[in-house]
Order: structure tokens, then sequence, then C-alpha cells
């Protein structure tokens, strides 16, 4: 196979940086209270050339990540001078299944409710971000 030229290899460095450009990703780490507290990283990732959102969840100790995908995404408070508020609901999809919904209340860069339901038996458990456990690109368990 014949070697790119100067030309080509910068031309195809300028559009993936384009492309890249698009893609926002965001973590948080959080963690639930109570006798037997559940740690969890909650990532997504928005392309916003396609409006295309996804995301993973990724429970401490674990090795495996569980996709989510959005289910729903609505506006909650259009508050003047304040960042609006909303609420987006992530179904977790985990072996060919979904397991549970994830329910993400935020307000500007910060989230104010996040709950996880059980699709198996309806139990829902709250969690709180979890601020001293979050690293500069995941969460530091």
């Amino acid at each position: 196979m014949k070697p790119a030229s100067p030309i080509a290899a910068v031309l195809l460095a300028a559009c993936a940086a384009t492309a890249h450009a698009a893609l926002q990703e965001d973590f948080r780490c959080l963690s639930s209270s109570g006798p037997r507290p559940i740690s969890l990283e909650f990532r997504q990732v928005v392309d916003t050339n396609v409006e295309w959102s996804g995301g993973y969840v990724l429970y401490k100790g674990s090795k495996k990540a569980i996709p989510i995908v959005v289910a729903s995404s609505r506006t909650t408070d259009r508050p003047e001078g304040r960042p609006w508020a909303f609420e987006d609901r992530w179904v977790e999809v985990f072996d060919g299944r979904i397991n549970g919904v994830y329910t993400v209340r935020r307000q500007g860069a910060n989230i104010t409710d996040f709950t996880y339901t059980s699709a198996k038996d309806g139990r829902v458990f709250s969690f709180s971000q979890d601020i001293a456990h979050t690293g500069t690109q995941s969460c530091n368990w």
C-alpha cells in the first residue's frame, strides 16, 4: 500500500478534528447512601452533528460497562436568568434486554436528582453526585 501524501495526511487530520469537535462527552461519579452504598460512573456522549446521544454506566468494581440510551428528554423549568431544568430518562440495556431506567434531573451543569428503577422488581435507588471521587477522565474509586 502506498503511503499517504503529506497533503492527504493533513486533510485526514483536519476531517478527523472537525468530526471529533462535534462529539461532547461528560461523566459524573455518583453514589447511593445507606448500609450498602453503590457507586457508579454515568457517562454520556453527544454528537451534535447528527443530534445523537448515548452512553454507559460503569459500576464500581465492575469491568463491564452497561450501555444506556435516551428514552425521553423534557424541559421541566425555564426560569428567567438561570439555566433551564431538564429531565432525561435513560434505558439500561444489558444482555439484550431492558434492565431498568435511570432518571436524571439536571439544571445547568448540576445533577439535582438521579435515580435508577429496576425493571425486574421496581425498586428505586437514589444517587447523589460524588465529587470527592471525580477524576479528570473518570471516577477514582
